[in-house]
């Protein structure tokens, strides 16, 4: 007698490869073939993820159409089952799934609207935060600015294409009529997803605020995390940034790092001040 985990394992090989017949000789008949039931079973569940892809993916749906998104939904929901109990977090890997899936070869920047779409979906979902407060920055003590690590709100992605992704989203949204024609070669984008009340936002910013933001989201000081944006733009303003971005919250706190021991410095961090 096959213990529980066993079954178990049996009945989720079941659902996702019909081929595997195993399951059926524990599941009692009663007047339906133990084939068919567990059919049932594989359908509901099916139908579950596609609906869920669908839900997260509307643009890659329209640009494929409906008939290709199924077929590579039903190729991908075997090879990538939800190992989550909240179905809001199933769909992560379809992005990179698409990248380097065959029939999709000829749309290239498929894979990073879907990655847009996964970022718009987790930003929508993300817990909420105050914005900074730029009065407590007034206490931070001059020597421990450059070890000051911000901190981002919790609803903000940031991502990268080569491809006018926003374009290609907003084209494509319900309330935009007629698909609009984007030029590929428009240039590469570099965008910050973020939500503000229940809207979420995708705008784009510039090298170096990218660099910034993107250096922040990795939990990089300050002066470390400033290197990059000035290396991108010499003129790149950080007092103006700090003031848009905790007036949106963009930005919403900040850790003091401890035993500081280096100092600020013109050469590696130019204009660094509190406002």
């Amino acid at each position: 007698m096959p213990s529980l985990h066993e079954l178990e394992l049996a009945f989720v090989r079941a659902m996702f490869d019909a081929t595997d017949r195993a399951a059926e000789a524990f599941v009692c008949a009663h007047g339906m073939a133990s084939a068919a039931r567990l059919a049932i079973y594989r359908n509901d569940i099916m139908h579950n993820y596609r609906a869920a892809l669908s839900d997260v993916y509307p643009v890659v749906k329209r640009l494929v159409g409906d008939d290709f998104f199924r077929f590579a939904a039903e190729r991908y929901i075997p090879r990538h089952p939800s190992r989550h109990g909240n179905l809001h977090d199933f769909g992560g890997e379809f992005a990179a799934y698409l990248e380097h899936f065959p029939p999709a070869a000829g749309l290239p920047y498929l894979g990073d609207v879907a990655r847009l779409e996964w970022c718009w979906h987790e930003s929508f979902h993300a817990a909420d935060r105050c914005p900074l407060a730029l009065d407590g920055l007034r206490t931070v003590a001059e020597a421990s600015l450059p070890s000051l690590r911000f901190e981002l709100h919790p609803s903000c992605r940031l991502l990268a294409s080569p491809f006018p992704i926003d374009r290609i989203w907003q084209a494509n949204q319900p309330a935009g009529g007629e698909i609009a024609t984007v030029d590929l070669a428009a240039g590469a984008v570099r965008l910050l997803i973020r939500r503000r009340g229940d809207a979420v936002e995708i705008e784009s910013v510039g090298t170096a605020e990218f660099a910034l933001l993107a250096a922040f989201a990795r939990g990089v000081p300050l002066q470390d995390a400033l290197m990059p944006a000035y290396a991108a733009d010499a003129r790149f303003d950080f007092e103006a940034f700090l003031i848009k971005r905790a007036s949106d919250a963009t930005l919403v706190g900040f850790v003091v790092a401890t035993n500081v021991s280096r100092t600020i410095g013109p050469a590696t961090s130019p204009g660094l001040r509190v406002v």
